[in-house]
């Protein structure tokens, strides 16, 4: 393992707690999951509106999508 590793494991939970106190490390910021760096100023509700607004529509086509798929995968296994 080596001597630096827990020196370097140690600054990775340093650094967030200095920047961000007990919520930087608290909070997960990496991954699938994260909307990355919180940001350092608030959304106002017309852009809060504005975003989730497109996503509801992205999610509409998605669904649509699907469901076309899911009804052509069907038909292709009744000609079977």
């Amino acid at each position: 393992m080596g001597k630096e590793q827990p020196k370097r494991c140690l600054q990775r939970w340093r650094d967030p707690f200095e920047r961000f106190g007990v919520d930087g490390v608290l909070t997960e910021r990496r991954g699938k999951g994260s909307t990355g760096r919180p940001s350092s100023k608030p959304q106002s509700v017309e852009d809060q509106l504005r975003k989730a607004e497109s996503r509801i529509k992205f999610l509409e086509a998605e669904n649509d999508f699907l469901k076309k798929l899911e009804e052509l995968e069907r038909r292709a296994l009744k000609k079977k």
